[in-house]
């Protein structure tokens, strides 16, 4: 028998992983139509979980740079052991299968208001390697949150403190006013 706790783990993990099964169907379907197979074959949208941590602490700072992306103030373990706690919230680790070995190629972790009117993603990085997902890891993230949102009643998806807005602004996000906050937004009604 299942405790309370582990009941709602339970419940918004396999919301999650239905929520990225919409958007692998929505992918393929949108590959078969306009092409593009070479950029999104072998990837896999996954939770995040210690072997993404471990990539993310070990892989991925090797390329930081001035011209690329210096890491957060805190590591993805920390992160992702402040968001886990809490069973409705987002996370999403981008995988792709490259000369045989799993690449982590994107992280993201968020996690909806207390009376989910909103989902925030507030954490979003992705590989500098020369390996790099090609594709872009935004699609999928976005596309996973929006999902998610729409799963849990939520009327709209919050990126905060984007790095670079204008790269949200081709999927639908703007400028956006959280009331008593005082993080920049970036917000897509659903």
């Amino acid at each position: 028998m299942l405790l309370f706790d582990e009941y709602y783990h339970t419940y918004y993990y396999a919301l999650k992983n239905h929520s990225r099964s919409l958007v692998v169907k929505s992918l393929n379907n949108k590959i078969k139509s306009y092409g593009g197979r070479e950029n999104w074959s072998s990837l896999t949208l996954g939770s995040i979980n210690s072997e993404a941590v471990a990539q993310a602490r070990t892989e991925w700072p090797k390329y930081y740079g001035p011209d690329t992306h210096n890491g957060f103030p805190e590591s993805w373990e920390r992160l992702y052991y402040k968001y886990a706690h809490r069973p409705s919230y987002f996370d999403l680790a981008i995988w792709q299968t490259i000369d045989n070995a799993m690449v982590l190629q994107g992280l993201a972790l968020g996690q909806p208001s207390n009376n989910k009117t909103h989902l925030v993603v507030n954490w979003v990085e992705r590989s500098f390697a020369p390996t790099y997902f090609k594709g872009g890891i935004l699609l999928p993230i976005l596309a996973c949150a929006e999902e998610y949102a729409k799963l849990l009643g939520c009327e709209r998806v919050l990126v905060k403190d984007a790095v670079d807005p204008n790269k949200y602004e081709r999927y639908g996000y703007k400028d956006y006013k959280l009331p008593k906050a005082s993080a920049s937004y970036l917000a897509k009604e659903l």
